[in-house]
């Protein structure tokens, strides 16, 4: 037979001289003599009494008794050595006094007295775990004793035992150095230096300090103490050489330091340099001083760059903390040590300053490195605003030393200005943007001027990041007094040299901003007068290299400006118009600003009245008419010019040419259909006209209009140049020779501008400027030299025909012109001034009519009155005879009505409209202008009145009108005709002809105005006249938003006056139709009865409208016909108004700047008319109206609009919405009248949901007026609960919101009104919770619905979908020639839609089965109420209430889904909101906290899905919170015995399982609460744990209970958690023992799991870092550097170690991570290695058990912080597993 194989634990012996210890078996005892077995009795027996501990003294006392026991018998084996280890560990409790720490520690002493050194070797693990804590907490008089037992019985162990304890026992032994005054000071130090001298390895102690250093914070203020003393000095070491050569010439002492890599040594110094503690770092600070400063050859050649980094921006963060002495040793660690007296004296014989010294210093050794930090930091992508603010404050704290900060500024200046620029995109919050902005501006404003803008400078030049420039600008305070009078001035020219690089679109524009911007800010002192400039000649390069010059002097130099300021003057304007000219030569679309910035330089330069430029000049007078000029660089050219003029800086004929060709330009403009450049055009003319001052404007468009006579562009043209000039003071200097010109043109029968002028004259009697107009012409009149005289004669010299020419015009404005101008004519004063008083009153006018038409009159009557000689020539009296008949027929026009016309006459009418419809695409459309003239006096002599208005025309009058037709219908009895549809269907087809679009108000006037002719087939012709229309203005309304969201001047057939038209015509189409229908209406004979009907006869009634549904009357067809048509004018309106809306909010932004205040203009009127539109048809309509609104407000919200229609007077608009809810559910509550006609598609449900989201739009105070309409709403609910049902609970929803906008305002005090609503809400939740009509309980499949709670208005409910234009036969399609009869539906609507006021048809919702209403399921129950809840004690008022309302919620709702069988799928994500909404409730928890104990202690409870899991940790939360009884409930609930005994039945398996779930839900309680909820729980706890692991379960318990130790870890703090560290490292070194013992291949499935929550738990430590547990790493992983860089040396192997070599891997030593990558911005997050892993074998856990001592090595090098997210979901995952 072969040797039998080695075991587990003889492979283990071999390896290390640390054997295997098992804690808890004493089999060896029964081996033993009697009085061993008897001195181990009497020790058990000692071990015993601490189970029955109730006080401190009861300490002294069993250990004084364990003390006689270990006394009573010698022996080096000591039995249950780890339970008494363990009781000494419990005595050192830091709550426990000194005298029984003083005790405990003898027993220590007799103990190792016992075992002897190679005892205590062998059982390190055992003893010296429990006594390393007690120095950081030991009373005075215990420390000696500690140190004499580590002194004498831990000192004299071999080096190779204490390797393992050697960073433990820096840890315990540094907090006895932290006071320099303390009496064990000297002793402790000095054990220090015993342990470190016994060791033998300064490069391994050194090695242990450091990470003593980094990973523990208590202990730095020792380290930093024992570090002062016997640190040893780098200083010295000199830096010349290579790497290799400097670590070759240091002493064995000073390479013990930096080997095996300097690394711990720069990172501990940094992480202390970072601590808290403010003389930590001084005490870091000094070490860096006295012993690495930054020449020394290991900071230069040893240390990493990465490494100096880290050193000096960690150094560099304590001048944030604004303490002198930290910033005074700093700055010697920067700028090198204070210079002596001899190098004082030296330097004073050389010359050299010692500050240059140590400028030069710093630059040589450390400047590279802050800067690349600095830099690093400024680069971080954090959203948190203190960490990006962070090097900004450093960088402001570094400028107080100007060695420093003169070399760092420069070099971050601009990184910090791009890191805010990129944060303020990237911040959560506006706050924190303005948080790290504030620090950015404090540092900014601590920079030179020189400074800033010698990087403006390189920006521009170099990098060409105009952008970023321009974000400076904006952004920080560059408006001091040097930096607008010196720099900014230099950063305009730099910007004019650099223009012509710059390539692209987006350049040229940021460039223009950017110039824009900085030119505004240069006030005129920094200029003078260009006279006295030293340059005649301009040479951009040598400008540019003269201001390089500049800026790359010190900031420190006295240096004056490169220019004088009549010099950089004379540069500016040169460079200006160099710029300018060359892009006005070119035309280029810049080349507008260009002129304007010339405009605004010329206007700031004091004192500059004379200036010239040929170039300009040349380049000013090519703008001409012939070249495509676009408006931007005419609107600029324009401005310069007139500055140009004001500068005398052109001739008299320089003036006139460029004013002829500019003018010309304008007129072009002007003349476009869109009003896009309109208001610029005018704006532009007048400000050159206040400049020439003279008639060349008034001259220069008198000849376009005359040259253009035969063109209708010159008559839209004056129209646009009228309507935007009237409101000048002088309108008359350029506005008088071009109107008469324009008014020349009435008497041109033929002439097409004679068609604009009438159409101008129309818009001008609807404006108020009319006066203007005849003042005009008065002022004309006035000027006549013989209404000057006394004598009423005329003589040869007076110019009659002038006169006669006034008269002539007036006489065809007023014949021509619309009846408003002779309206006004009566009303407009006349203004007096001091030169027409005495000519007036020469005519009697004072005495008299002050108005224009008195004066007109008097004129008339006062040139009747005039004669002439008999001697008068011939032509004088021909000249006398026309104007006296001017005169006449001037007069006529104004006294009388125009006379009557001839006899009807038919066939003119038929002729004409034959003619109409062949010319309408002809393209012939002023022609059509004139057939429309004479078409319309012909149907107003065939079919009007002399003696009625339009609007009221005789009956007889329609009679006419329909027998000019062949289908016939009954009207009251008398046969009349329809309209001749020819005439209709050419009124269609002209309003949508493309071409018609200028004269298509000519089109829509005649349309309004014969509407009175076609009143009684009006709504017969309605729809297609209303598609007509509403297409047309979307068509036109798209064109016109298309012109304005594109750049250039090129514009669409449509504008903005065609679509005027259309609205105007829509809005008096759509009135018509509803006075007509109102009157039809009202005509309707309703058959009555002798009584009302009853009960009975209602019911039979209604039985036979269901089986025998009657056909919908006229009347009913023709409401229908309306309403259709108000739903299409709302929607279209409501588009427009919408549009002007965002535009007014700025969510349109016009691409053309030139054309803003056109685009403003145009947006606004558009809006106003829409609005008009829609008030009128909200006021005749307002149920419909607002139904259709509610239904547009399913895609955008309307509730602005509805404010507006209302004028925010909800008590107008709140009984419509309740009335449409009202007609659907409840119709008898309404009278007739007041129903809905139901012709829309929504809902009830949508309804209610609207009237929620009104209720909120509304302010609180306004509340108050619709309360009544809200209470009565509610109490008819109540009333027929019934009926609305099925919506109960969005009333519910509604009640709440009414009562949370009550509740703070004045009149929500009023608690008697509101106990009433309270009492209804109460009763209806009660109805709505018990309901019936509430489905059975949901599944968690349909939980998505709650997602959709914000969808407001979904439709929930299935419905016939309501009859529309589009759904209704094309009436305005034509049936052999002619109209087809009343409309018909295409799918017929149901009788309850088609309903009217009218009394022959019943409102009465009919019953069909598709009418019913569904039930409501439990989740539209529950979503509704998790609205509802918060909102309880706002609609409730009183907490019993409250109280009642949450306990029927818990009732009816929680509890039945928390007991179902279906738990927890039937707690679906509705009812958890409802139950969670409940849970913030204060002072309800009754009505819900049974049922979450409930669902918690289900055992089912962790079977929940992953979707509903956080929601029902956030109620868990709230049931946990407040509580203090809820924890020791849980923890009672587990039981380490069983208490089943019928075992034989299988029994005991299930109350395993419970006994888990209960230990579970300890550990759920502990993850869910918050940190240190249950720290009063904590020994119980531990007491429990203590229980399951010594009693029979532990072996299925394991698991648990480390899961729990986990979620106890995670939510308590450490100072919490001293009890149990001895607890837990003892059992998972049970553990880990116990798996060396057993073969791994033949684990049982509760053992192995057990190993791998032990796993987990040491994991989760390892990554928390607890100080406390720091002491004990060594047990488990090499917690030194030697898991990096092993020691080649044979040493003992913590217990993981020893499990990989016992799987065969071998350990891993290498790092995972680059060192030099570690981010200085991103902390290194400390990840536990063991997430989402399952095992099945022991084998799963090698690479875990492999790498997890260089992870945790890893975890403190890289400076690290936990991952408590990832740990706390891992436990989730595991309790839910």
């Amino acid at each position: 037979m072969g040797p039998t194989p080695p075991t587990a634990a003889s492979i283990l012996q071999t390896i290390s001289p640390l054997p295997f210890m098992s804690f808890k078996s004493d089999d060896s005892l029964k081996k033993k003599d009697p009085k061993y077995r008897r001195y181990a009795a009497n020790i058990d027996k000692a071990l015993a009494l601490f189970e029955s501990v109730e006080e401190w003294a009861d300490y002294i006392s069993f250990l004084g008794k364990l003390l006689r026991a270990l006394q009573s018998h010698t022996s080096e084996d000591i039995p249950y050595a780890s339970i008494i280890s363990n009781r000494l560990a419990q005595s050192l409790h830091p709550n426990l006094p000194s005298g029984v720490h003083q005790k405990a520690l003898e027993l220590y002493g007799v103990v190792f007295k016992a075992i002897g050194q190679d005892g205590l070797s062998r059982q390190l693990q055992i003893w010296i775990p429990g006594l390393l804590p007690l120095m950081a907490y030991a009373s005075i008089n215990v420390k000696p004793h500690l140190l004499h037992i580590l002194e004498r019985n831990v000192l004299p162990l071999p080096a190779a035992s204490l390797r393992p304890i050697f960073r433990p026992l820096l840890l315990a032994l540094l907090p006895g150095i932290d006071d320099e005054t303390s009496e064990s000071f000297l002793d402790t130090l000095s054990l220090i230096d015993k342990f470190r001298y016994h060791v033998n390895d300064d490069e391994y102690f050194w090695q242990c300090f450091f990470l003593v250093v980094l990973s523990s914070e208590d202990r730095r203020l020792g380290a930093v103490i024992y570090a002062t003393r016997k640190l040893p000095s780098l200083s010295l070491v000199h830096n010349n050489g290579s790497k290799d050569e400097v670590l070759n010439s240091l002493s064995p002492e000073l390479k013990a330091l930096v080997t095996p890599e300097p690394g711990l040594l720069v990172r501990a110094l940094g992480r202390g340099l970072e601590d808290e503690q403010v003389l930590v770092q001084r005490g870091f600070l000094e070490v860096l001083v006295r012993n690495l400063q930054l020449q020394s050859g290991v900071a230069q050649k040893l240390v990493s760059s990465r490494d100096l980094t880290i050193l000096i921006v960690s150094a560099s963060s304590v001048v944030l903390r604004r303490d002198m002495s930290l910033n005074r040793r700093l700055w010697a660690w920067l700028l090198g040590p204070e210079p002596t007296h001899e190098q004082l004296a030296a330097a004073s014989d050389t010359g050299i300053s010692p500050g240059l010294r140590r400028l030069e210093y710093i630059k040589s050794y450390g400047l590279d490195y802050l800067i690349s930090g600095l830099n690093e930091l400024i680069s971080s992508t954090s959203k948190d605003p203190v960490a990006r603010a962070k090097p900004f404050r450093i960088s402001l704290s570094l400028m107080d030393r100007w060695e420093v900060g003169s070399l760092v500024v420069p070099e971050v200046l601009i990184p910090i200005v791009k890191s805010v620029r990129r944060y303020k995109s990237e911040a959560e919050s506006d706050a924190h943007y303005q948080e790290v902005l504030k620090s950015a501006s404090a540092f900014f404003d601590g920079v030179e001027a020189n400074t800033i803008w010698a990087d403006g400078f390189k920006l521009i030049t170099k990098d060409q990041d105009l952008e970023l420039l321009l974000f400076i600008f904006r952004t920080f305070n560059v408006r001091e007094e040097e930096m607008i009078i010196v720099h900014l001035p230099l950063i305009v020219v730099t910007l004019f040299i650099i223009q012509k690089r710059l390539s692209t679109p987006a350049e040229k524009k940021i460039w223009l901003q950017l110039l824009s911007e900085v030119f505004d800010a240069i006030p005129a002192r920094a200029l003078l007068p260009s006279a006295k400039t030293e340059l005649t000649v301009f040479e951009p390069e040598k400008i540019l290299e003269k201001i390089a010059i500049f800026y790359q002097r010190s900031a420190d130099d006295a240096s004056t400006p490169p220019f004088l300021p009549s010099t950089l003057t004379w540069i500016l304007l040169t460079a200006t118009a160099e710029y300018a000219t060359s892009a006005l030569n070119e035309l280029d679309p810049s080349a507008g600003e260009a002129s304007l910035v010339v405009v605004n330089l010329l206007l700031k330069i004091p004192g500059e009245t004379t200036w010239r430029n040929e170039g300009l000049v040349n380049a000013l007078l090519g703008i001409v008419p012939s070249k495509g000029v676009p408006f931007n660089v005419l609107y600029g050219s324009t401005r310069l010019l007139g500055t140009a003029i004001e500068r005398n800086g052109l001739t008299r004929q320089e003036i006139d040419l460029a004013v002829r060709n500019v003018t010309e330009l304008h007129w072009k403009y002007l003349g476009v259909p869109t009003g896009k450049f309109h208001v610029e055009s005018v704006t532009s003319l007048w400000d050159l006209q206040s400049k020439c001052k003279d008639h060349r404007i008034e001259a220069s468009i008198s000849n376009l209009v005359t040259s253009a006579h035969e063109k209708p562009g010159a008559g839209h043209a004056f129209i646009n140049l009228w309507a935007h000039s009237v409101d000048y003071a002088n309108f008359e200097a350029i506005l008088t020779r071009p109107l008469l010109l324009m008014l020349d043109s009435l008497e041109e029968t033929y002439s097409p501008l004679r068609t604009v002028a009438l159409a101008w004259l129309d818009m001008l009697g609807a404006t108020s400027t009319t006066n203007r107009l005849y003042g005009i012409l008065v002022t004309r009149i006035l000027n006549l030299p013989f209404l000057r005289r006394q004598e009423y004669s005329f003589g040869e010299n007076d110019d009659l025909e002038l006169f006669l020419y006034f008269l002539k015009t007036l006489t065809n404005i007023l014949s021509m012109g619309p009846p408003s101008l002779c309206a006004s004519l009566a009303t407009d004063m006349i203004s007096v001034d001091a030169s027409r008083s005495n000519l007036l009153q020469h005519i009697g006018l004072e005495n008299g009519d002050p108005t224009y038409r008195g004066f007109f009159i008097r004129v008339i009557l006062q040139t009747l009155k005039y004669d002439i000689p008999e001697d008068s020539s011939k032509e004088l009296q021909e000249s006398l005879s026309r104007v006296l008949r001017g005169a006449l027929l001037l007069l006529n026009v104004i006294l009388n009505n125009p006379d009557n016309q001839d006899s009807p006459d038919i066939a003119i009418e038929q002729a004409l409209t034959s003619r109409l419809s062949s010319n309408i695409h002809r393209n012939d459309i002023y022609t059509q202008t004139l057939i429309l003239d004479v078409l319309f006096r012909t149907l107003k002599v065939n079919y009007g009145t002399n003696h009625v208005d339009n609007s009221q025309v005789h009956k007889d009058s329609v009679i006419k009108l329909r027998e000019s037709v062949d289908i016939q219908q009954s009207f009251d009895g008398t046969v009349v005709r329809s309209p001749t549809s020819s005439l209709i269907q050419c009124l269609i087809d002209g309003i949508s002809t493309d071409e018609n679009q200028p004269v298509l108000d000519a089109w829509v006037k005649f349309l309004v105005d014969c509407l009175p002719f076609y009143s009684d087939v009006l709504l017969q012709i309605l729809i297609p006249l209303v598609e007509c229309f509403c297409t047309q203005i979307n068509k036109n309304f798209d064109e016109l938003k298309h012109v304005y969201s594109s750049q250039g001047s090129n514009s669409l057939p449509g504008s903005e006056g065609a679509l005027f038209a259309l609205m105007h015509g829509l809005e008096n189409i759509m009135n018509a139709a509803h006075e007509k229908l109102i009157d039809e209406e009202s005509k309707v004979v309703n058959p009555k009865t002798p009584s009302e009907p009853g009960f009975f006869g209602t019911v039979i009634s209604g039985v036979f409208s269901v089986e025998s549904p009657q056909a919908r009357s006229a009347a009913a067809n023709n409401r229908l016909t309306v309403l259709l048509c108000y739903q299409d004018c709302i929607k279209i309106c409501h588009s427009i108004w919408l549009w002007g809306e965002e535009i007014v909010k700025g969510s349109h932004n016009n691409p053309d700047f030139a054309s803003d205040e056109s685009f403003m203009y145009i947006s606004s009127r558009m809006k106003y008319r829409a609005r008009r539109i829609l008030e009128r048809l909200y006021i005749s309509e307002t149920l419909e109206s607002l139904e259709t609104l509610i239904a547009i407000d399913r895609a955008i919200p309307v509730f602005k609009l509805l404010h507006v229609l209302d004028g925010s007077r909800p008590k107008l608009t709140l009984p419509y919405i309740l009335n449409a809810i009202y007609s659907r559910i409840n119709p008898a509550f309404l009278e007739p009248a007041t129903r809905s006609s139901l012709t829309t598609d929504l809902t009830d449900y949508q309804l209610i949901e609207f009237l929620v989201a009104y209720i909120k739009s509304l302010e609180n105070d306004a509340i108050e007026e619709i309360w009544l309409d809200c209470t009565t709403f509610v109490k008819d609910v109540y009333a027929n609960i019934s009926l609305y049902r099925h919506i109960l609970p969005y009333i519910l929803v509604f009640i709440s919101t009414l009562g949370r906008k009550v509740d703070p305002t004045n009149f929500g005090e009023q608690k008697r009104l509101r106990k009433e609503l309270a009492d209804i809400f109460l009763k209806l939740l009660n109805s709505a919770v018990t309901s019936r009509q509430i489905s059975g309980i949901i599944t968690s499949e349909s939980s998505t619905a709650l997602d959709k709670e914000n969808d407001k208005y979904t439709d929930l409910e299935g419905g016939t979908q309501a009859p529309t234009i589009s759904s209704l036969s094309r009436s305005s399609t034509l049936v052999n020639g002619s109209l087809s009869q009343t409309p018909t539906l295409r799918s017929q609507p149901s009788v309850q839609q088609l309903t009217t006021s009218s009394g022959s048809i019943s409102q009465t919702p009919v019953e069909k089965p598709e009418n019913i209403k569904p039930k409501v399921s439990q989740e539209e129950l529950c979503i509704a109420l998790a609205r509802v809840v918060p909102n309880l004690p706002y609609a409730l008022l009183d907490a019993d209430r409250v109280q009642a309302a949450c306990a029927t919620l818990g009732t009816s709702i929680i509890a039945p889904a928390v007991k179902s069988k279906n738990f927890p799928v039937s707690a679906n994500p509705a009812i958890l909101e409802v139950l969670y909404q409940i849970s913030i409730i204060s002072s309800v928890q009754k009505a819900w906290k049974t049922s979450v104990s409930d669902a918690f202690l289900d055992t089912k409870f962790f079977t929940i899905s992953n979707g509903s899991r956080p929601k029902w940790i956030d109620i868990l939360k709230q049931w946990l919170k407040n509580d203090k009884e809820r924890m020791p409930e849980l923890v009672s609930k587990v039981t380490s015995h069983s208490s089943n005994t019928n075992v034989l039945f299988g029994w005991s398996d299930q109350e395993s399982v419970v006994r888990r779930q209960n230990l579970r839900r300890v550990a759920l309680a502990f993850v869910t609460g918050d940190k240190d909820q249950f720290v009063v729980n904590l020994k119980e706890n531990l007491d429990k744990l203590t229980e399951l692991i010594n009693s029979s379960v532990r072996e299925s318990m394991l698991s648990d209970v480390f899961l729990t130790l986990r979620a106890i870890l995670i939510k308590t703090s450490p100072v919490h958690l001293y009890p149990f560290w001895t607890f837990i490292y003892t059992e998972l070194e049970d553990v880990f023992i116990g798996l060396t013992q057993d073969d791994p291949n033949k684990l049982k499935p509760e053992k192995l799991q057990g190993i791998f929550a032990a796993c987990k738990l040491l994991d989760t430590i390892l990554v928390l870092q607890p100080e406390e547990f720091q002491l004990h790493e060594w047990l488990f992983i090499k917690d030194t550097a030697e898991a990096v860089f092993p020691n080649q040396e044979a040493t003992p192997l913590p217990l993981i170690d020893r499990l990989s070599v016992l799987l065969g891997v071998p350990m891993s030593t290498e790092l995972t991570i680059d060192t030099s990558s570690i981010s200085l911005t991103k902390n290194s997050i400390r990840r536990p290695m063991l997430v989402g892993q399952k095992i099945n074998s022991i084998t799963d856990l090698k690479t875990f058990f492999s790498k997890l001592s260089v992870a945790t090595y890893e975890r403190v090098y890289t400076l690290g912080v936990p991952d408590i997210q990832a740990l706390e979901d891992e436990i989730f995952a595991d309790v839910f597993a």
